[in-house]
Order: C-alpha cells, then structure tokens, then sequence
C-alpha cells in the first residue's frame, strides 16, 4: 500500500514514517522507480505498533533500532528491555507488551482467508468479492466516501487488491446500500519484470511532448469518481514529468511506440498501455503501472499524466548537464579501492550504524581509484572504465558518459574511512530533482 494508506492505517502523520525511513527504523518494501511512490505491507503495521510501545517503555531510537534490526538476538533485546524496565517501573505495562510482541512466537496463526472468510465471496463468474459497510438510503456523498475508505484498509490489510471501482448492492425495496469491489490475492513475495520491449515504432503524434504525473490509482474509475483516492507520493507535491520524444526516442527508462510506453532501467522492463481522454479542457493519459501490486501477482494500477505542451523536445534540451572538463588533480586519500556501504537521500542521514538499503539492493557495487585519474566502477553486473567513459580528479568522479560530475568526500569514522558520494541517477538528469548519495566504504 502507498505511504499515505499506510499512515492512515497506522494513525500516525506521513512525516513521522518518512522520519522512520530516515532513521533506519522502518523501511518501504519497495520503491518504485516509475512513479517514485513508497510502498508498505500489511505486516508492516505490526512494527509500528512494536515502535511506538518501545517509545512508550522510554527507549531511545538507537536502542529501537537495535532492537528491530537484532529480532534474533534474545539476548540483548532481553538486556535493552531489562536496563529500562530497572529505570521506567511507571512504564512496566507497556515493556511487558512489547516483550509478549518480540518473544511470543507460539500462537495461531490467523491469515487473511480466514479473516475474510465471511466477507469475501466469489460471484457467478468466479470473481473475487469483498463486501463493507451498509448505507442508509438516500446514499450521502461524504458517508459513501468514508465506507470506500474502509473498504479499501480492509482490502489492504487481507493482502487484496481492488481491482474495480466501488460497488453497491441492496435488495429490492431496501433501505440501505453495501459498498462492495473485485479483488485479487496477492502473494507476499515480490516478483520480477521483464518483459520483451522490442516492438516495432509506430507514430502516434497526439502523446508528443511533456506531460506531468497527476497520480496513481486503482483503477481508471478512481480518477473520475469522488470515492476514488489518488495514492500518496514519494516526492510529496513536486511535479514528476514525463517527455514523449519525437520517434519513440528513449531517454533515461523512457520510449514509446503507439499504444505503450516503454519502461527499460533498474534491471527491470516492460509495455504499459496507454489511452489517451480528453476531460475538462485538458488531455490526459491512463498508463498500466506494472508496479507493487502487479509484482505481487495482481493487476497492474493506473497512472495518470496530463498534457502539459506538445512540443517536439530533443534528449540534449530536456537533460540536467554538468561540466566534466574539470583538470587533474591528485587525491591521495582516494586512491584503491572501494566496496558499496549504504543509499541515502540526504549527506545528514549517514551513520555507520544504521543501513538504509541491505547490501543485496544496492546496485552501485564497488570503485577503483587508479593513478592519473583512471576508474573503474561497477553497477549491477557491469563493470565500466576507460577515460572517455568515466575519470576522477580531487573531490569529483567525472562521469563523460552521461556528463555528471559527483562530488565526493570522505569521512574517517575511527579506523575507517568511508565516502559520500553523490549519485546523479535519472531523477536528477531527467527529472529535476537534487541528487542522492551512495555510501562506500574503503576495502
């Protein structure tokens, strides 16, 4: 679920999760790197609840995240527990709770078929549905709303997808309504993407030029009806855009044929169809999302841009260019090599404690640092080096293939030196926004 569901589910503001994300505390499950919303799961619920007792006991962050990152370690969440319980006898109930949570691991397990079994019935056709609440008649537009949106936390919390706009059913001479929809399963693992994009161009002069991402839904209903929800960015207000280059040309993940948009970057790929409405004097585009929920065996979800010109833009015009004719010079403190550490989005958020990515996500794997400004780097299985690909001078690695030039400095954190650098990835040169930073850590 998007972090806006996820935060009203969880009773608490978007800000504090984000908080939590920055802390190393509670991560999203995934990212997407289409639409850049953050998505939750249902269990995830469970370790806020888990978080905001050990704040209750009077634990410090540190020792939160001691605890969450060391769940098998009886031992010293046994110790953490002890020291404050020793301290906080007024806080005795809720440590007790949160050790009930952490060390009870023998009780029944409840999925959500058996939650649900009442609720989610199959129709004639053999769909999937979930009933919610039941409305007085005449139906009043802020009641059926509020219904909608508990039926989609039920949905979410069964590890379902909505995969219609909302429903109502009543018997003949009733007087009241239920809300209802089509779901799906979802299975708990997150697949893979990747999908044969080879697809002959064909010309569609209407989607040319620049459009801008208005939101995320669940279906194409959703945008048109008061009930429907748009889902919670990742980059909160800020406008993501999207160009639709002359020819189908690609740029960053980005190229089109008729009818699709092509999705190739970030070791997955893939066509989302397209339809184009026009509504309200603008134009819109509905665009497959193969995103969260399709990845976990679902249906894709809708994104939804609006035409902002069609102008007939060129890969040069549209990209974020740095100088990377910088000159040479030494840096003895950088020279060897250097192994991935940490993703962070802010040179604030470093820490040699906290790990904000595991070791098996990050895909900037490793650098070398050679004399006279020869590097070396690896991304995912790609190992890249010569001078006109990539160099270094002090402070910087010049990247003369997609002319970036990251900065970079290093930290000594006792006997280790560690290095922030900043990774200019498609969301700065394509996208307008600040850059991020990867974490090394010397070999």
């Amino acid at each position: 679920m998007k972090i806006g569901e996820f935060a009203r589910m969880a009773g608490m503001p978007i800000s504090v999760l984000r908080h939590y994300d920055k802390e190393g505390l509670l991560c999203p499950d995934y990212v997407d790197r289409f639409s850049g919303y953050r998505y939750y799961s249902a269990d995830q619920i469970g370790q806020v609840h888990q978080i905001e007792l050990l704040k209750r006991g009077g634990l410090t962050l540190k020792e939160i995240r001691d605890i969450m990152q060391n769940a098998d370690d009886s031992e010293l969440i046994k110790g953490i527990l002890q020291f404050r319980e020793s301290q906080y006898t007024d806080m005795l109930a809720a440590i007790s709770e949160v050790k009930r949570m952490i060390f009870e691991r023998e009780k029944e397990e409840i999925t959500p078929e058996r939650e649900n079994q009442e609720a989610v019935e199959r129709n004639e056709l053999g769909e999937m549905i979930i009933k919610g609440r039941f409305l007085p008649l005449p139906l009043n537009t802020d009641d059926f709303r509020t219904a909608c949106r508990c039926l989609d936390e039920e949905i979410q919390k069964a590890n379902l997808q909505r995969i219609s706009g909302f429903l109502t059913y009543g018997d003949k001479g009733s007087d009241q309504l239920q809300v209802a929809a089509k779901v799906v399963k979802l299975r708990d693992e997150i697949g893979e993407l990747h999908e044969d994009i080879k697809l002959l161009f064909q010309d569609d002069e209407q989607v040319v030029g620049k459009w801008k991402v208005v939101g995320e839904y669940a279906v194409k209903e959703d945008f048109y009806s008061e009930a429907g929800e748009r889902k919670e960015s990742f980059y909160g207000n800020r406008e993501r855009e999207i160009y639709f280059l002359p020819g189908g040309e690609d740029y960053w993940i980005y190229s089109w044929t008729k009818g699709y948009l092509k999705l190739d970057g970030g070791g997955e790929s893939c066509l989302c169809r397209y339809q184009i409405e026009d509504y309200q004097g603008s134009r819109y585009m509905f665009v497959e999302n193969k995103s969260y929920e399709y990845l976990r065996g679902g249906m894709p979800t809708v994104l939804v841009l609006e035409q902002v010109d069609n102008k007939s833009y060129t890969r040069r015009e549209i990209a974020r260019e740095d100088d990377t004719d910088i000159p040479f010079v030494n840096d003895e403190r950088v020279l060897g090599d250097w192994k991935a550490f940490d993703f962070i989005r802010d040179k604030d958020e470093f820490s040699t404690e906290v790990k904000h990515l595991p070791q098996d996500r990050l895909m900037y794997k490793h650098m070398h640092f050679g004399e006279g400004g020869l590097f070396t780097s690896v991304y995912l299985d790609e190992t890249m080096s010569g001078r006109e690909v990539q160099t270094w001078t002090k402070g910087y690695v010049l990247k003369h293939y997609n002319h970036t030039a990251c900065a970079y400095e290093i930290v000594t954190v006792g006997d280790t030196d560690y290095m922030i650098i900043e990774w200019k990835s498609g969301d700065y040169r394509w996208g307008g926004y600040d850059t991020d930073y990867y974490v090394f850590v010397r070999e």
